[in-house]
């Protein structure tokens, strides 16, 4: 990447939705028992418990179900490289599957293919775009089938929750995801006997101490402070683009299984209250983008049959890496920041999990991704900036 220039009134490629209230409301309860009635409730149908992230949680399931060790554990090529290292810290192997170019969630065909040879699956809800669980169910037989949900709190398959249809679910309460109370994940199932089985797993996990929660509480902050205008684009990117490879600034590699920290849950618990209507702003600005962007070359997301999806991100596909590349510098210097998410996963997978090839739809998504923002916090004005901008990229 070329040296950036500051810029205070850029728009960040993600929201980190972490303020002064939650900073607060997260340590005046430091000792207080959060009150997850909402989430028992919207879940009324699953066990729920509760881990420190959603690779903890996805960690807990697959040893809560005693598959024997170093099973194959089917996994979408394109995803954050955490859930592979989550299958290995489990005592397991990641076998990649490709995924459906279109809609960046997992391709039955393939699944159909290697379905012989793995013992357990993960179907991905990837920006919240929901898998096609029938499909994928139906060719897992009796194969247990976790749905990775860190993308899609409130997102619909055929009119249920996600993660409340396959065996067992997780979500991810990660800053930077749509809820952001700093860490925290949840693990939902409506097998009695994996919700034993995870509640067990889950009381081998070292408790947070205070010290570390105070500590998390204002790194936090912090880290969402630095996310957002006009500290982003003068110091967190410029510094953050020189770092990236060398510092996890993010924790988007660390690994750390602990129970879930109370200030975290705090959090979940409060935001739980406005998110639906959140979900539906964010909606109605990708639907703008979505009209708005037509006919500029894009290839745009679409929502597809019997699904709501919470449009946690607004992925886009540019015809070619070098194309993908000066698309995205051409916004940055327009004032719109972009992620090329998850461009490097073939190449970490290859270096550090065993992948040789067999996924070139995920090599081709990742060569030609872009993520633009879509927050339900911005204005229409802002939006309109982010699409002139695309359309003066030609």
């Amino acid at each position: 990447m070329n040296s950036i220039k500051p810029d205070p009134m850029l728009i960040p490629r993600f929201n980190i939705d972490y303020g002064m209230k939650d900073f607060i409301h997260s340590l005046t309860n430091l000792k207080t028992e959060a009150n997850t009635t909402q989430l028992t409730e919207l879940f009324y149908n699953s066990s729920i418990e509760y881990t420190n992230s959603g690779r903890t949680s996805l960690y807990v399931i697959l040893k809560a179900l005693n598959l024997q060790a170093k099973s194959n554990v089917g996994v979408p090529l394109y995803c954050c490289p955490s859930v592979f290292d989550a299958i290995v810290q489990a005592g397991h192997r990641p076998l990649f599957l490709d995924i459906d170019p279109e809609n960046y969630t997992l391709s039955p065909e393939h699944l159909e293919e290697k379905i012989d040879e793995i013992e357990a699956l993960i179907a991905i809800h990837t920006f919240g775009r929901p898998a096609d669980l029938d499909k994928i169910q139906k060719i897992a037989g009796e194969k247990p089938v976790i749905e990775d949900c860190a993308h899609a709190l409130l997102s619909k398959y055929k009119g249920k929750l996600a993660g409340t249809i396959a065996t067992a679910g997780f979500f991810s309460f990660r800053t930077g995801k749509y809820i952001s109370a700093g860490e925290g994940g949840m693990v939902t199932t409506r097998n009695p006997e994996l919700a034993e089985n995870v509640k067990k797993e889950i009381q081998k996990l070292p408790e947070p101490s205070d010290t570390d929660e105070i500590k998390h509480t204002v790194k936090t902050y912090a880290r969402s402070t630095l996310y957002h205008r006009p500290l982003f684009g003068l110091v967190s990117l410029p510094l953050g683009s020189r770092i990236e490879d060398k510092v996890d600034l993010m924790n988007k590699y660390s690994f750390k299984t602990t129970k879930i920290r109370n200030t975290d849950l705090q959090v979940v618990a409060k935001k739980l209250h406005s998110f639906q209507d959140k979900v539906e702003r964010q909606r109605k600005n990708s639907q703008y983008l979505l009209e708005n962007l037509e006919g500029t070359g894009l290839k745009l997301p679409f929502e597809t049959k019997d699904t709501y999806c919470n449009y946690y991100l607004f992925p886009v596909q540019v015809n070619g890496l070098s194309k993908r590349d000066e698309i995205g510098e051409s916004l940055r210097k327009r004032g719109i920041d972009t992620a090329k998410l998850f461009s490097k996963t073939p190449e970490i997978a290859k270096k550090n999990y065993g992948y040789k090839e067999g996924c070139p739809n995920t090599e081709r998504v990742a060569e030609n991704i872009l993520v633009i923002p879509n927050h339900f916090t911005l204005s229409k004005k802002e939006l309109d900036q982010i699409v002139d901008a695309i359309k003066m990229t030609g």
